[in-house]
C-alpha cells in the first residue's frame, strides 16, 4: 500500500522543497558576500569595461577573495536554480513551475548584473543584483509555503 508521504508525486515535491531551501540558504549568503564587496573589496582596475564573461573570469581570477568566492556562489546559484525548474516542471503543478521560472530569471538578473558591476561599478547594477536577489528569495520562500512538507495547503472556508 502507498501513502501519500512516499508516493513519487510526494517524492518530486519533497525534492523540490529541499532545492527550494537550499536556493534559500544560498541566497542568503551570497547576499551577505556581496554586501561584503560592495563595502570593503576593491574591484579589480583592468576589469573594468570588460563584458559578461571576461568579468567574471577577472572576477574569479584576480579578484579580493570575497568577490572571488561571490562569483563563484553565484554561478552555482545559477544551477540550484536550473534544477529547481526541472523539479518544478516535474511535478506537473503550473504554480510550483512558475515561482521556479521566476526564481531563476531573478537568479539570471542578479548574475548579469554582477558581471556589469564588476565592469563598471554602477550603483544601479548593484541595486539590481539586491533587488533580484530579494526576488528569488520570495519565489523559493513561496514555494516552500505553498507546498509544506505535509502537502499543499488548500483553501479553507470559514
Amino acid at each position: 500500500m502507498s501513502t501519500s508521504s512516499t508516493s513519487p508525486m510526494a517524492a518530486r515535491i519533497r525534492g523540490l522543497r529541499a532545492n527550494s531551501f537550499a536556493a534559500t540558504v544560498m541566497l542568503l549568503i551570497e547576499f551577505g558576500l556581496g554586501m561584503g564587496v560592495n563595502l570593503f573589496a576593491g574591484l579589480p582596475a583592468s576589469d573594468r569595461g570588460k563584458g559578461f564573461f571576461a568579468a567574471f573570469a577577472g572576477a574569479v581570477a584576480s579578484g579580493p577573495v570575497v568577490l572571488s568566492v561571490h562569483a563563484l556562489v553565484g554561478t552555482l546559484l545559477l544551477v540550484t536554480a536550473s534544477v529547481a525548474v526541472v523539479r518544478a516542471a516535474r511535478t506537473g503543478r503550473w504554480p510550483l513551475l512558475v515561482w521556479a521560472a521566476l526564481g531563476l530569471l531573478a537568479i539570471i538578473t542578479a548574475w548579469v548584473s554582477g558581471t556589469r558591476f564588476v565592469g563598471g561599478s554602477d550603483s544601479g547594477t548593484s541595486l539590481a543584483m539586491a533587488l533580484a536577489t530579494a526576488v528569488a528569495l520570495l519565489c523559493y520562500a513561496t514555494i516552500l509555503l505553498l507546498y509544506p512538507a505535509d502537502g499543499p495547503r488548500a483553501p479553507t472556508s470559514e
